[in-house]
Formats: structure tokens, C-alpha cells, sequence
């Protein structure tokens, strides 16, 4: 008669990738949280505290917080190129551009606060992360996800679809609204896990655009 450890499989190397993959992606976002509270003055028990794990969890994928502040950023600048390609890259009229990066970015940013960080300290320059990878990633902050944002935003004032403001304040209206009020939403969600409440996303879409359009 086999014993019922006999019948257990060990876990495939894919299965353990999954499962390194997942425990990453959830410090980073704890780490995100915290960074939130308490700034460059966090520290890897703080990130352990409250995500309910051991500091040896912690340690065991990054020896220090900055090694973790910089992975983060990494996979934060990556996943926030992508999802600016998918929309701006795209034949649609700059207002529906806007809209849609809006709304993408508002679910993002709440859902993955690993990525609001990335824009929330190099659109305020709220806080500086010594990293060593920080002027890589400002200067391709500025040309992936910043310059397509004003581009588009000029490109919707001067075909008369965006009110005539300076394209320089109309950008930092933009991000500022979506920095803010997202800020706001984390902090008054005090869960780990996050889910978006589309109605605010609607609200915030229509306050924001309302003052945008032409």
C-alpha cells in the first residue's frame, strides 16, 4: 500500500518560476505601498510587516532596498512602455488617445503601485531613489513615457480638439490630475490587494476631460 507522500509530485521548474515570479511581483507592490508611507526611510522589515512575511522572504530575492527599489523601477519603466505603446502608438484622434491612456493608467497605477511610483517620483521628483540605474531610467522616462504624452497633447490643441492652453501646462494638468487623485485612492485603500472601483475611474475621466476639451 503506497503512502500518500509517495503520491505527491514535486513541483516542475515551471512551477517554481510561477511561483518566484508571483512572490516578486507581490513585493514589489508592498514595497510600492510602503515607499508611499514612508519614503527612502523604509526598510525591509517594514516591507515584511506588512505583507505578512518572514524577513528572510525578503532577503532571500534582494539583499537590500535599494537592490529592490531598482528592480522595481526596471519592470515598472518596461510595463509602463508597453501599455503607453499599445495606445498612443496608435490612428486614433489625440482626445481618444488621452482618454484611453487615462483610463489604463488610472487601473494601473492602483492595481500595480510598483508602476505609480516610477511616475509619481520622476513626473514630481518627489524623492530621489539612489539607484544606480536612476539616470537610465529618467532618460528613458522622458523619451518612452513622458514625450509621447506631450506630443499628443500638442498634437490635440493644435487640430483644435483640446482647449488653447500652453501644451507645457496642459501636460502637467494632465499628469497632476491622474498623480494626485490616484495617490489619494491608495491611501485611503489601505488593502493589499487593491481592485478598482470603475466609477471613480469614470468620474475622474469626466471632471478631467471636461476641462481639457475644446
Amino acid at each position: 500500500m503506497s503512502k500518500a507522500g509517495d503520491e505527491m509530485t514535486p513541483r516542475t521548474n515551471e512551477q517554481n518560476n510561477a511561483i518566484r515570479r508571483q512572490r516578486i511581483y507581490q513585493i514589489k507592490n508592498i514595497a510600492a505601498k510602503v515607499f508611499l508611507e514612508k519614503g527612502i526611510n523604509m526598510e525591509i522589515g517594514d516591507i515584511a510587516k506588512k505583507a505578512n512575511l518572514g524577513r528572510g522572504t525578503i532577503y532571500h530575492y534582494y539583499n537590500n532596498k535599494i537592490t529592490l527599489l531598482e528592480d522595481l523601477l526596471s519592470e515598472a519603466l518596461e510595463e509602463a512602455k508597453k501599455n503607453t505603446i499599445e495606445i498612443i502608438n496608435t490612428n486614433e484622434l489625440p482626445l481618444v488617445k488621452l482618454e484611453q491612456y487615462a483610463r489604463r493608467q488610472l487601473k494601473l497605477w492602483v492595481e500595480q503601485p510598483f508602476v505609480f511610483i516610477l511616475f509619481k517620483n520622476y513626473l514630481l521628483q518627489s524623492e530621489f531613489i539612489p539607484a544606480k540605474n536612476n539616470d537610465e531610467i529618467l532618460k528613458d522616462f522622458q523619451t518612452y513615457l513622458y514625450i509621447p504624452i506631450v506630443k499628443t497633447i500638442e498634437e490635440g490643441i493644435h487640430s483644435g480638439q483640446l482647449v488653447s492652453v500652453d501644451s507645457d501646462t496642459a501636460v502637467k494638468l494632465f499628469f497632476g490630475a491622474l498623480v494626485g487623485t490616484v495617490h489619494s485612492y491608495i491611501k485611503q485603500n489601505d488593502s493589499l490587494y487593491l481592485t478598482v472601483d470603475t466609477q471613480w475611474i469614470d468620474d475622474i475621466i469626466t471632471i478631467l476631460f471636461k476641462g481639457l476639451k475644446a
